[in-house]
């Protein structure tokens, strides 16, 4: 069991996410080389020396807001592929999770692909080795399932990794309409969309939503 917080402790965290919020809603708005220290110390309501005390700089901000929705991000996908029913079920779970995340966390992923160049198409391409590596293990998590679902004959014959990225791909291409123009579309219609598309590429059996 983990220890209890002194008073003292949860009042620091509690300005920890106090300081993070108010950088994600900066950050998203105006975007990263826009915003100061000193902007997202007002909009927090801290004195700038205060920000100092709990991050570094503006990109150990950056990262930590980044660091702490990837780890959100694998811990959801690993409970989604790693659940009860078909290789087929799990999956579709998957891309249910992902895409609720998604637009739970639009603001960061809006300012993650806005300042990452290509992070639609590489998912990982601005993240530092901590967070990579936890996207690197729900990716192999997704491998494993689909590794499966070819063995026991529910998908095409190929490589198990050319399908995650495959669907990683396609997945994140879809979602980018939820940054582009959140009040186009919702995280289930995309949801539907991905599986249709993917499922009816890879299962044996005509799939049916």
């Amino acid at each position: 069991m983990a220890a209890k917080l002194s008073r003292k402790e949860r009042e620091r965290e509690r300005h920890r996410r106090e300081i993070l919020a108010a950088a994600l809603k900066l950050f998203s708005r105006n975007g990263f080389e826009r915003t100061t220290m000193a902007e997202i110390a007002e909009q927090a309501e801290f004195a700038v020396g205060t920000l100092y005390k709990f991050f570094k700089d503006k990109k150990a901000l950056y990262r930590n807001l980044i660091l702490q929705t990837v780890s959100e991000f694998e811990q959801a996908w690993t409970v989604a592929l790693k659940g009860p029913g078909t290789e087929i079920e799990r999956i579709a779970h998957y891309i249910d999770t992902k895409a609720a995340l998604f637009a739970k966390r639009l603001p960061t992923a809006r300012m993650y692909f806005t300042q990452t160049s290509g992070a639609f198409l590489q998912p990982a391409a601005g993240l530092d080795r901590e967070a990579r590596a936890m996207y690197q293990r729900a990716l192999r998590a997704l491998e494993a399932v689909l590794r499966s679902g070819i063995r026991n004959g529910l998908f095409v014959k190929a490589d198990p990794k050319i399908l995650a990225l495959s669907l990683e791909g396609m997945s994140n291409a879809l979602l980018a309409k939820l940054v582009e123009r959140p009040d186009s579309t919702t995280p289930e219609e995309i949801a539907e969309h991905a599986k249709r598309l993917f499922f009816r590429s890879v299962c044996l059996e005509p799939y049916a939503a």
